[in-house]
């Protein structure tokens, strides 16, 4: 026996009594909405001759989680606060949520919402407290028209021919706005209103109301100083292990504190940080505690590596296996962003540019650090061989990717500074090497930081909370 929400969106009249019947029921604070009513608006007048016509159209649909079959919130979560009941219900148990936001990024239906003020995530239960008493969701009774109900998915007397069941209809057969490209099977069943067959543009009408928490990407400022910093130490390490294994243990020491300041922000990301020895709990199916285990493991190695440094002793196994490690970090790293509610995120993109920012903020971090300690310049020669291709292949990507990326040309400006730099730097005095050195790191550091930042600005702009995100054939309003 499973529950899924029964919506006529032909007898809907907007009166959103179900939002706020479910707002009143569970307390929710302002800019929370487990369900939403969306306005959905479209068509235009056209003049034919002496006469006008129109092909107006509007409707309202009320949107909440929809306890999917395959709920990708309980899958990502790194802490394992999901729970599937056997009736279908997907429950949250915020005494174990950190706050990290990362459900919601993968729900295409903004299932799960962040309350600030608590530090963590909420979404609606279906109130289950009111189906083990025999009564209804609050939603579902505040109805006056009767237009929302719920229902066993296997009942066909409530389930008439006329609704659609959406967790057995393919995703791009959905009404608008919900995503066309999810795989959950939402359990939800709506009677369709006449105007979602309309092949006319379609647009939320009230927006603002339905999301009122307006995303400007500040949120995610913590994770591009995390993935930046760790992506800098993970590449630094295997740039000592190339250039220079038996070195100074000063650079070293740099890419430790690179790895320190990145974990440190990453805990900073979170809205309820006690919890955050849970992050291990999900290793199972969450990149995200797998992204956690790998820096943990490559910390360590990296300990290990500097302590031996220090002491003069052989660690080349362990310097290898940390190397490993690394690369396990990165891997996993681009991985937590391929979900498919954020299109923009989830491509190979991701994944090449997460590894060429650990091997160019690496390899000049750790070459301007041994420049500065006077080390000679066949260093730099043989980094360039690395360097110079890797960002050209930058210069490619940025010119390949979507719209959603803007400040193409910022960017490309930047990456021509260092790859001038680079050829000066080359042909520099050694004197003159040690500040065009740093000079380079930093111009590289800000390319790939205005990288990072557009990034994350890539899924607010192209959200089911953000703007509409057009294809030639409709558009769509894509899910988090």
């Amino acid at each position: 026996m499973k529950y899924a929400f029964v919506l006529d969106a032909s007898a809907c009249s907007g009166c959103k009594a179900c939002q706020a019947a479910c707002k009143d029921k569970n307390q929710l604070p302002l800019g929370v909405l487990w369900r939403r009513v969306y306005e959905v608006a479209g068509g235009a007048w056209k003049e034919e001759g002496a006469a006008w016509s129109n092909t107006v159209f509007a409707y309202n649909l009320s949107i909440s989680c929809n306890h999917c079959e395959h709920p990708k919130c309980a899958g990502v979560c790194p802490v394992d606060a999901y729970n599937v009941r056997e009736d279908g219900l997907v429950l949250l148990d915020s005494a174990k949520c950190i706050g990290c936001g990362y459900c919601a990024w993968a729900c295409p239906y903004s299932g799960p919402q962040y309350d600030q003020a608590a530090g963590r995530m909420t979404k609606c239960d279906f109130c289950y407290d009111n189906l083990e008493m025999g009564l209804p969701p609050a939603c579902v009774a505040a109805c006056p028209l009767r237009a929302l109900d719920y229902a066993e998915i296997n009942d066909r007397h409530n389930l008439a021919a006329d609704r659609v069941a959406l967790w057995e209809t393919p995703a791009a057969d959905h009404p608008y706005p919900m995503p066309g490209n999810s795989r959950l099977e939402p359990h939800l069943a709506i009677k369709p209103h006449v105007a979602m067959k309309s092949t006319e543009d379609k647009s939320i009408a009230n927006l603002e109301e339905v999301h009122p928490q307006r995303e400007t990407g500040r949120r995610e400022a913590p994770l591009v100083v995390f993935t930046l910093l760790l992506q800098t130490a993970v590449g630094g390490f295997w740039t000592m292990l190339w250039l220079a294994p038996d070195a100074n243990p000063l650079p070293m020491l740099w890419i430790g504190l690179c790895l320190g300041a990145g974990m440190l922000a990453s805990f900073a990301h979170l809205g309820t940080k006690r919890n955050a020895w849970r992050v291990l709990n999900h290793l199972r199916k969450s990149w995200l505690s797998r992204e956690i285990l790998f820096t943990i493991l490559f910390g360590v190695g990296w300990l290990i590596t500097f302590i031996s440094m220090i002491f003069h002793a052989n660690s080349s196994i362990f310097n290898w296996l940390t190397a490993w490690m690394g690369l396990g970090l990165i891997y996993s790293m681009s991985r937590v962003y391929h979900l498919p509610s954020i299109p923009d995120w989830d491509s190979w993109r991701t994944d090449i540019h997460f590894f060429m920012s650990a091997a160019l903020l690496g390899i000049l971090g750790v070459v301007s650090a041994l420049t500065w300690m006077h080390s000679s310049a066949a260093q730099w020669a043989r980094s360039e061989f690395l360097i110079v291709p890797l960002l050209i292949t930058q210069t490619v990507i940025i010119k390949s990717q979507s719209p959603s990326f803007g400040r193409k040309a910022c960017r490309l400006g930047l990456i021509m500074a260092g790859l001038i730099g680079c050829v000066i730097l080359f042909f520099s005095p050694t004197s003159f090497r040690m500040y065009s050195s740093l000079a380079v790191f930093l111009i590289i550091l800000m390319e790939e930081g205005l990288g990072r930042w557009l990034f994350y600005q890539a899924r607010t702009r192209s959200n089911f909370q953000g703007t509409i995100w057009e294809t030639p054939s409709r558009i769509w309003m894509i899910g988090r």
